[in-house]
């Protein structure tokens, strides 16, 4: 069966952790920055933990629908899951805040795009579609300046017929 060399390798293993174990099972520090639990806070990691649960709750649909195909889902999941949570909060990546909602949106498209037409043509028009699509929106803020920039496009306009 086992070897005289495999078995004192396994013996001699099996004892070492047995003797080790207690060394590992001490109680911890207490530090700040853990809660009541034992666990780390997320509340400075909440984005990441929101975009961690929809890549995962995507990849489950991927495997599920989509035929065990889970970079598609994982694409499409973390994608609407951060660009919802950077929607609902507005001081999450303050410094990073434009390019974390191209980055998603990209992610997004990827996934729509990839998802949609089943060839990586499709993926790179999804992302070039997202990420651009969110750096035009971004550049011109929003719907307030969309909507300046036309009014003003507008006028000018006007006013250069009427010269």
């Amino acid at each position: 069966m086992l070897g005289g060399r495999k078995f004192l390798g396994l013996l001699s293993l099996f004892l070492l952790l047995m003797f080790t174990m207690p060394a590992f099972a001490a109680d911890r520090d207490v530090d700040p920055q853990m809660d009541l639990h034992g666990l780390p806070r997320l509340s400075a990691h909440r984005w990441m933990a929101a975009t961690a649960g929809g890549a995962g709750i995507g990849a489950a649909l991927g495997v599920l629908i989509g035929g065990n195909d889970i970079t598609k889902g994982i694409l499409f999941g973390g994608g609407a899951a951060s660009s919802l949570y950077l929607m609902s909060h507005r001081n999450t990546a303050s410094g990073w805040r434009d390019w974390a909602f191209i980055g998603s949106n990209a992610a997004l498209g990827t996934g729509i795009g990839w998802t949609l037409c089943g060839c990586d043509d499709g993926a790179v028009a999804g992302a070039l579609i997202g990420g651009g699509g969110t750096a035009f929106w971004r550049a011109f803020g929003g719907r307030q300046g969309v909507q300046a920039a036309v009014t003003n496009a507008k006028q000018s306009v006007q006013q250069d017929i009427s010269h």
